[in-house]
């Protein structure tokens, strides 16, 4: 079926960034997921992987601003939150289609797989620091109220096994008071 999915990869060069340190950020993504009913589908070292739109009744345009509200809320809080010296993150989004399923018989989990997944860690391997970076396929669904934050970041990105696409970025100006308060 059809989900929105994102990557959140976060580091850091200071001594402060360790397991513990990750744990906790990770923690802190996790609270925020919850908020916006994004699902946390593993950790890979410091990278994130979530998704939203299996078994949801909301549009596509509604999972996937709820995904970009999530974003926005872990640049613009976590990380600073996280007080870590240096932390930067960077977040890909895309959607279509995927599956999931639960593989293996030992220690057996659930997993997404497809081109969207692909696609997704691709947007987050090539983003910028402290950039959310949105696929074109992300970008056509935006609803009204973040079409102003999201622009074209320019020239296309070549990507690894893609080749060159087009992609955009959700701006760093987005007004917190624009997004729940989460009391973190």
């Amino acid at each position: 079926g059809f989900a929105v999915l994102m990557f959140v990869k976060f580091s850091s060069t200071d001594p402060a960034f360790t397991p513990t340190t990750i744990n906790a950020t990770v923690q802190a993504i996790e609270q925020i997921m919850k908020r916006f009913e994004v699902m946390k589908v593993k950790t890979i070292g410091s990278t994130v992987m979530l998704v939203s739109g299996i078994d949801d009744p909301r549009t596509r345009q509604e999972q996937l601003s709820g995904v970009i509200d999530a974003a926005m809320m872990v640049r613009a809080v976590v990380m600073p939150e996280m007080k870590i010296p240096n932390l930067w993150c960077r977040i890909g989004i895309h959607c279509g289609p995927c599956f999931g399923a639960v593989i293996g018989g030992n220690g057996a989990i659930f997993d997404l797989f497809g081109d969207t997944v692909n696609t997704a860690s691709r947007m987050t391997s090539t983003a910028p620091e402290d950039a959310i970076q949105l696929s074109s396929s992300a970008n056509a669904l935006i609803l009204p109220r973040l079409r102003e934050y999201v622009h074209a970041a320019g020239e296309p990105v070549v990507m690894k096994g893609k080749g060159a696409m087009e992609v955009y970025h959700v701006d760093n100006t987005i007004p917190i008071d624009h997004l729940p308060d989460l009391g973190l």
